[in-house]
């Protein structure tokens, strides 16, 4: 089965050990054992985990780490601008591994979460203000990132809840 793909700065590369190693490296980080199977969990699933979910695929893996560990390598990797830290829409911090902008579809039924692009020039995406006495400040605001959320149901779900439908019909 070839690696995984993954992306920086808009080039898919191969993921791999040898490939992440140089990556850690050329962020003045070691590579160690812990940095690497977390990037390697990241890469491998692209999933938007929790630290709590990292920690149980990891150990699911067969390759635990204390809680400490995980969270000591997750804020220097985020630190480092090698996976992104966020907050989901659940509340909970969560970390993703493609750090190019980008939007996020969002499963209301499963809470999968997928990444995604967004077609068209989002620099003339503008707020607008919903009270007239916030108008002035609203538009002196600067904007640094634009994030959306596109929530709906996921394919599995839309499959699932038919054939639940079908059922008791």
């Amino acid at each position: 089965m070839p690696a995984p793909l993954f992306v920086i700065m808009g080039v898919f590369m191969a993921c791999n050990r040898e490939t992440l190693t140089q990556l850690i490296e050329q962020k003045h980080l070691r590579a160690t054992e812990a940095r690497c199977r977390i990037l390697e969990l990241l890469h491998e699933t692209h999933a938007h985990y929790t630290p709590e979910e990292v920690l149980e695929a990891l150990r699911e893996r067969g390759e635990p780490l204390s809680i400490a560990t995980l969270y000591q390598n997750l804020a220097k990797l985020a630190e480092a601008g090698l996976i992104a830290r966020f907050v989901g829409p659940d509340g909970h911090t969560r970390y993703d591994v493609n750090t190019e902008p980008h939007h996020h579809l969002v499963c209301k039924v499963c809470g999968r979460m997928v990444d995604v692009g967004v077609k068209g020039p989002l620099e003339r995406i503008r707020p607008v203000a919903l009270f007239e006495e916030e108008k002035g400040e609203v538009e002196a605001w600067k904007i640094g990132q634009v994030h959306l959320e596109f929530h709906g149901v996921c394919p599995a779900c839309q499959a699932k809840l038919a054939h639940e439908a079908a059922q008791s019909a």
